[in-house]
């Protein structure tokens, strides 16, 4: 069988959506001091969704504009009876592990570091200082099977946080493509389509060089999400090929899909807009792009990322 299959194949049966949100302000206020104000996504429409694209199985991500209180990401994961996953946004002065064990038993297997927040997005020092902390944090709780979740978009950072992982006892997972812009996103236009890194600037194919490593050694892991992020070639997004590639050869095991439902807006589109004021969601049609992407990879790898892989990171026979 040849490692990459054109044929389109379908979502398999036991299938993930490892990265998604739910927005219920009218139940649950919005945090105050949030970067962003999305609009109202519910969790009916969720399984709606799932529904239609053929996923049986979720792990819902605490919206960051609900900030570190996770009474929502509890309620929503209650309706599933635990047989649904979560990634909770933490409070490090004050969490206590009475608190993780409910998060545990809940079903929340990860945490989402807020860089925003923190004003960390474009500073990998506070990036690493949040991740050891928080590592080190769960490490004293003592419980297994958690893994801690980041995004951000700078490819010269991956060296400094290629030590900080792999020296951390918590396995990492970075979001939607590690934000690596392809070559149409760059271009801003959607025509240019490079099949490889030639286009980054010599520090970003560095950084990209010690992403993938990272990869390769073990202890990150990478959601293969929100495409739209990094390019504008949809609905097939052709242009992020060689990237599920790189990601795919450099370690078919650590690879995880995810929708990033209900598909809020691009950072770069919300600079110089209030943050109070709600933005609506992006129009995504993610059966094309999920087809696009089953042609860029081989059966095994398909069923490694849809089923496998997600099964191990949230530890779903817990």
């Amino acid at each position: 069988m040849a490692r990459t299959e054109h044929q389109t194949k379908p979502v398999p049966s036991g299938a993930w959506d490892t990265h998604h949100h739910i927005f219920d302000p009218d139940r649950f206020p919005f945090a105050e001091g949030r970067h962003f104000t999305p609009a109202r996504a519910s969790l009916e429409q969720l399984e709606e969704f799932e529904k239609s694209i053929g996923v049986d199985n979720i792990c819902i991500a605490h919206g960051l504009s609900y900030g570190p209180d996770c009474t929502s990401l509890l309620h929503y994961l209650d309706r599933f009876n635990g047989t649904a996953r979560g990634i909770c946004v933490l409070d490090l002065e004050t969490v206590t592990d009475a608190l993780l064990d409910e998060y545990h038993a809940a079903g929340v297997r990860s945490v989402r570091l807020d860089f925003f927040r923190f004003r960390a997005m474009d500073d990998v020092e506070i990036q690493t200082e949040l991740i050891t902390k928080t590592a080190a944090r769960l490490a004293q709780w003592g419980k297994p099977n958690w893994s801690i979740q980041i995004q951000q978009p700078h490819l010269r950072f991956w060296p400094r946080l290629r030590q900080t992982i792999n020296s951390s006892p918590i396995p990492v997972v970075v979001d939607h493509f590690a934000l690596i812009g392809a070559s149409s996103f760059l271009a801003n236009d959607t025509s240019s389509v490079v099949q490889n890194d030639s286009y980054l600037p010599e520090d970003d194919r560095t950084g990209l060089e010690s992403l993938r490593q990272t990869l390769q050694e073990g202890n990150l892991w990478i959601k293969l999400s929100a495409p739209y992020r990094c390019s504008n070639l949809e609905p097939g997004f052709v242009d992020l090929k060689w990237l599920v590639r790189l990601f795919v050869d450099a370690n078919s095991n650590r690879v995880v899909w995810g929708s990033d439902w209900p598909h809020t807006q691009r950072h770069k589109d919300r600079v110089g807009k209030p943050s109070t004021s709600e933005e609506s969601f992006l129009k995504v049609d993610d059966k094309k792009w999920i087809e696009a992407m089953s042609r860029m990879m081989s059966e095994k790898e398909w069923q490694l990322m849809w089923v496998d892989n997600p099964n191990t990171l949230y530890d779903n026979a817990a």
